[in-house]
């Protein structure tokens, strides 16, 4: 990191994510390096000074994980790629969500109900015209389509194109 690692740093980490609704930078490694400080500090001691710098060191950093996870979850909510640098606990944690977002879609679970193939679009597209003379688009970044199954053709080249995956 950066920054040496101590308690005003992760004090003023907290402090500044309770002053923003945009989720701050932090370096890939961000939870583990802050967990190895908070276990090379002594253990709770008689003095009033060191008695409880290791576990209010524990309640900043899970403070900082809660509320940096409710800021997540709100990139999810809208679709939104996450700043980056980003800790690999986070982005963990952020596909997760997508991967749980994408499977319980209510459109996703109506396609498979259909006679045609279910595509996902894989990146926003203009108006295309495919193979069979056909116009597909625009696309937004994991919109569904459904593909009527006369038109292999034109699923194989939104799918080798990497335009679309089926679902």
């Amino acid at each position: 990191m950066a920054e040496a690692l101590s308690y005003d740093y992760l004090w003023q980490a907290c402090q500044k994510e309770k002053q923003t609704n945009q989720l701050l930078l932090v370096p890939k490694t961000f939870y583990e390096d802050i967990i190895e400080y908070i276990n090379s500090l002594p253990a709770p001691g008689p003095s009033e000074a060191d008695s409880g710098m290791k576990a209010n060191s524990i309640k900043l950093l899970n403070e900082i994980f809660e509320r940096r996870k409710q800021k997540i979850l709100l990139y999810v909510a809208y679709n939104k790629q996450l700043p980056q640098p980003i800790s690999n606990l986070e982005l963990e944690f952020y596909n997760r969500l997508i991967e749980v977002a994408r499977a319980t879609r209510l459109e996703h679970q109506s396609m498979r109900k259909s006679n045609g193939t279910a595509l996902r679009s894989l990146k926003d597209i203009p108006e295309i015209i495919l193979p069979s003379g056909n116009k597909v688009g625009p696309l937004k970044k994991d919109q569904v389509l459904e593909m009527k199954k006369d038109t292999d053709s034109d699923i194989e080249f939104l799918t080798k194109n990497m335009i679309c995956e089926r679902l």
